[in-house]
């Protein structure tokens, strides 16, 4: 068996199991008295069913939700690779800017959000934004390192070719960064959606956060459609990431994982 089929049988394995123990616990927090349990954890066929009755309203949320956060994503991967570039030049421009880099992550989302509401006064360009500062952080670091991550006998060659600090960065320093920066990517990419979905949590008139706190108004009878769509968040947020390895696997072929083999 290949090592791809493999990953699949196991990501299968994993699937079956969850769902087992999903249904386990449902069981055991519907074998009491409470009348709620129902809605405290439905089944999974429930919530299943429920995706399926209200497809087009949880799609047209998931779209909202996913079209802002595609955005941002795409926007703070450049803004994160070219800030990068730019640090891995000088070790004094890493050395000024990383530490306010990390300041700013240190900023919680639940605090980041209404300010940024403020700022806008618009869902869209929040949703944007909030997905965009969240995939920065994760992009920079990771191929700030890539790009530092070629070993000291490639410079010294480099060097004996004459090369300038332009060939260097073409021909060294971003081929040594895919790795690292598909793996940033794939980190930022669930957690743009996230980003977006937190700004439909914090007052946002549609998307699936809105749904959700709809969904909450209704009590028992919502639970299964606030399931519904957290099991599309779910949904959405891996295949975005699934997404990426595709594109690393069409961008960056000779990796070893990519071509079905171990890393030596």
């Amino acid at each position: 068996m290949s090592a791809r089929a493999r990953s699949w049988l196991w990501t299968a394995l994993a699937l079956v199991a969850a769902l087992a123990l999903w249904y386990l616990l449902a069981a055991i927090v519907q074998s009491g008295d409470d009348p709620l349990a129902s809605a405290k954890l439905p089944y999974p066929h429930g919530v299943v069913e429920q995706v399926a009755d209200n497809a087009s309203t949880l799609a047209e949320a998931g779209w909202t939700s996913l079209k802002q956060a595609l955005i941002g994503f795409a926007v703070g991967s450049l803004v994160g690779i070219a800030s990068s570039i730019v640090m891995a030049q000088a070790s004094w421009l890493e050395s000024g800017l990383m530490p306010f880099i990390l300041a700013a992550q240190m900023i919680p989302m639940i605090a980041l959000v209404p300010i940024a509401q403020n700022v806008f006064r618009d869902d869209d360009l929040t949703r944007i934004f909030i997905a965009a500062f969240i995939t920065f952080f994760s992009v920079s670091v990771a191929v700030l390192r890539g790009l530092k991550s070629a070993p000291p006998a490639a410079y010294e060659l480099m060097a004996s070719y004459n090369s300038g600090r332009g060939k260097t960065l073409r021909f060294l320093q971003l081929p040594a960064a895919v790795p690292m920066l598909f793996t940033g990517l794939r980190i930022a990419a669930p957690l743009s959606l996230v980003g977006s979905v937190l700004v439909d949590l914090s007052g946002a008139q549609s998307g699936l956060g809105y749904l959700m706190l709809a969904a909450i108004t209704f009590g028992s009878e919502g639970a299964t459609v606030l399931w519904g769509a957290m099991l599309v968040l779910l949904a959405l947020g891996f295949l975005m990431s699934q997404a990426v390895v595709l594109a690393e696997r069409l961008l960056a072929p000779w990796q070893p994982g990519m071509r079905g083999g171990r890393a030596r």
